[in-house]
């Protein structure tokens, strides 16, 4: 998995130079304090993530973090030990918990990594994903994509505790009819519901 150099190395710079409504957007919800599902690199950014999110979101708190530019939305990634937007840090800092999406690059491999801090959660989370056909793997703690440091946006939840999941793009590309598509809502599969479904069922662990 490639490092992304980011453009930017905080949201005060991205929005000096990004605009709001055109390039990017946030989208947020609050369902009580129990469980956040968030992406900080949502839309154009790591495509697919968005819809995800919407589908798993349905009873929790939401946020993400759209990429909107019609190409180009790499400039628009901060690296989530960096991220500080402020919408987001009030959200993760009144939850107890927190369920984190991203995608990676890998083009040719169906592959979830599973990371964070919640041990546990995350060794379901690999398991029911396994259960239902997918391909995943739990990240050792000192993995640098593990999503562990306590920096990292999703652990500075109230209990530190945080699953972290990043998805090929190839299994990302493999949950719509049309991945190439600006807009996907619509064109997901039976392979989305079902990884999504899968997801589900470790978020109830939360409740």
């Amino acid at each position: 998995m490639m490092q992304i150099i980011d453009t930017y190395q905080n949201y005060e710079e991205l929005s000096a130079h990004e605009r709001e409504g055109i390039d990017y957007q946030i989208l947020h919800k609050r369902e009580g304090d129990q469980l956040l599902v968030l992406s900080p690199h949502a839309g154009g950014i790591e495509s697919g993530v968005s819809e995800l999110i919407h589908e798993l979101a349905g009873d929790y708190s939401m946020y993400l973090f759209e990429g909107l530019k019609v190409k180009g939305n790499h400039v628009l990634h901060i690296t989530s030990t960096r991220f500080d937007e402020p919408i987001c840090l009030s959200q993760v800092h009144t939850h107890h918990y927190t369920f984190a999406l991203h995608g990676y690059g890998e083009t040719d491999v169906l592959q979830t990594l599973v990371g964070g801090t919640d041990r546990e959660r995350a060794a379901e989370t690999v398991k029911r994903l396994t259960l239902n056909g997918f391909p995943a793997l739990l990240l050792s703690e000192s993995d640098r994509f593990s999503g562990t440091h306590p920096d990292n946006i999703n652990n500075q939840c109230l209990t530190g505790k945080s699953v972290q999941i990043e998805i090929s793009q190839a299994q990302r590309r493999a949950f719509f009819q049309d991945f190439r598509r600006r807009y996907r809502r619509d064109t997901q599969n039976e392979q989305f519901y079902r990884y999504t479904n899968a997801l589900k069922q470790v978020l109830s662990l939360y409740e």
